[in-house]
């Protein structure tokens, strides 16, 4: 092996890495973000419910619904996005199994199809079908953020008619989750 190729291999391996190392700390901050925003819903529930009695005659519920409101619109949002993650997780494993195949496929292609046996041409054959599954579930990843996308719409939809039928005004603004204070009369 030359020396450029494993440099190559190396530098391939040390970004693998930093990525998932990246990952790997976005999906812990997002855990530890999805435990402090559920110890909050859980208090604003108790509150409009009446468990923590005095609380509730100090808070407007109208206000206590939108803080609600907005530690869901939180947690989903941490949901799509831990989501999302996994997926890239899956897409950069895949993406360099693929490129690990393919440069074993260059290197035993580079010689000259006459010189090799049959297992050799069966084995090259082999891994071009392996690159082509690996090309398949690269798709399929896309495909599921796709779906995953059109549902997350449905759920926003959903909450909003909720938030509706409770008398709220709905604002989404972009890039954000800033909901109106307004209650509609």
């Amino acid at each position: 092996m030359s020396l450029y190729i494993i440099f190559c291999m190396t530098r391939r391996l040390f970004f693998l890495l930093l990525f998932v190392q990246v990952i790997q700390r976005q999906l812990e901050e997002v855990e530890e973000k999805q435990r402090d925003l559920e110890e909050r819903g859980v208090t604003i529930e108790k509150i409009i419910r009446g468990e923590d009695s005095h609380q509730t005659e100090d808070r407007d519920e109208a206000l206590l619904y939108q803080a609600w409101f907005q530690l869901v619109l939180e947690k989903n949002r941490l949901a799509r996005y831990e989501s999302e993650l996994m997926i890239f997780a899956q897409e950069l494993a895949l993406k360099d199994t693929q490129s690990q195949l393919e440069q074993d496929l260059r290197r035993r292609m580079a010689v000259e199809d006459t010189i090799k046996n049959a297992s050799e041409l069966q084995e090259e054959e082999e891994i071009l079908a392996e690159i082509m599954r690996t090309v398949e579930k690269r798709d399929m990843l896309v495909s599921i953020l796709d779906e995953q996308r059109l549902k997350e719409k449905a759920e926003d939809k959903d909450l909003e008619g909720l938030v509706l039928s409770r008398g709220y005004e709905f604002h989404w603004a972009q890039g954000s989750n800033i909901w109106g204070q307004e209650k509609v009369e």
